[in-house]
């Protein structure tokens, strides 16, 4: 807004427009009420007090519009600018960094565990209030990973900080600190209890075929109750996706009895995602294209 002069009577700014000493904008033309009108609008560029005495030069309809839009648009430009950054501090990968649930392809199989996991985002601060873990569970290449990053996304759009991994890159960044180059145990179980919402994707896998490395399993096992630990003492959420059902974590995986039971008590909902198999879908999608080029 421009810079106007303030304590004129309204009878003043009249005399003055009538006067020529303030003058009229290209786009202004002057009422029958002696004060300047938007051409476009038509509409007052005038401030009149209440009681009539004071005035000053003010915005039309339009230009008010025109100011919150721009302040609409700097504020989402912003926001893109923060999501940005905020995707790159919670480790989301290349391939789901544009994953969200509007463009999500929802099926009759999975349709239940999106509505869900939707519902979580959108009622964010008071799942974070209420410490609601999620533990998704489904077939291989059912497509848990694409669902916990729409939530993820979700979650970072909406202004939670949220951290993206999985067991296997937290058990290489443990051993590389025993090099000395990595960020060291304890500064990593800190950084985890940091975040609002912690997401470990693929739990399990890291365990098959302990039955060959008894000591690295269990070494494994260890950092993994440490990891849960300091998820659990912050009060925090986490939101599990695995191959296995939580029983399955001891039946079939013989994982500790007190890790089952920790992620039993952090995970407030079990979601099973019933269905589809989204990598048959690409590669079938892929070969369709790599056939129609002659390949």
């Amino acid at each position: 807004m421009e810079k106007f002069k303030f304590g004129r009577s309204l009878e003043e700014l009249k005399l003055a427009f009538a006067s020529g000493e303030e003058v009229l904008k290209e786009d202004e033309y002057l009422g029958d009420d002696g004060l300047p009108y938007c051409n476009k609008c038509k509409t007052r560029r005038c401030f009149v007090s209440e009681d009539e005495k004071f005035a000053m030069r003010g915005m039309c309809q339009c230009q008010e519009a025109e100011m919150k839009r721009q302040e609409e648009e700097k504020k989402r430009q912003q926001r893109i600018t923060r999501f940005n950054m905020s995707i790159e501090n919670a480790l989301i990968g290349e391939r789901y960094r544009k994953c969200r649930f509007d463009t999500a392809v929802i099926t009759k199989a999975n349709h239940s565990a999106f509505e869900k996991c939707r519902n979580y985002a959108t009622n964010y601060r008071e799942v974070l209030r209420q410490n609601i873990g999620l533990y998704i569970y489904g077939d291989n290449s059912s497509g848990k990973t694409y669902l916990t990053a729409c939530l993820c996304n979700e979650l970072l759009w909406n202004g939670a900080e949220c951290i993206y991994t999985n067991l296997a890159s937290i058990l290489a960044e443990i051993r590389s600190s025993y090099d000395g180059n990595g960020m060291g145990e304890c500064r990593l179980l800190r950084q985890l209890q940091r975040y609002d919402f912690a997401f470990i994707d693929d739990l399990g896998k890291e365990f098959l075929g302990r039955e060959f490395n008894a000591a690295s399993s269990k070494w494994a096992e260890e950092k993994l109750f440490e990891v849960l630990n300091a998820r659990y003492n912050s009060q925090k959420p986490t939101i599990f996706s695995s191959n296995y059902s939580i029983g399955e974590l001891a039946s079939l995986l013989n994982l500790d009895k007190a890790i089952v039971e920790r992620i039993n008590e952090m995970s407030t909902r079990v979601i099973k995602l019933e269905g589809d198999d989204f990598r048959k879908l690409v590669r079938e999608e892929k070969s369709d294209i790599a056939k129609s080029l002659g390949i």
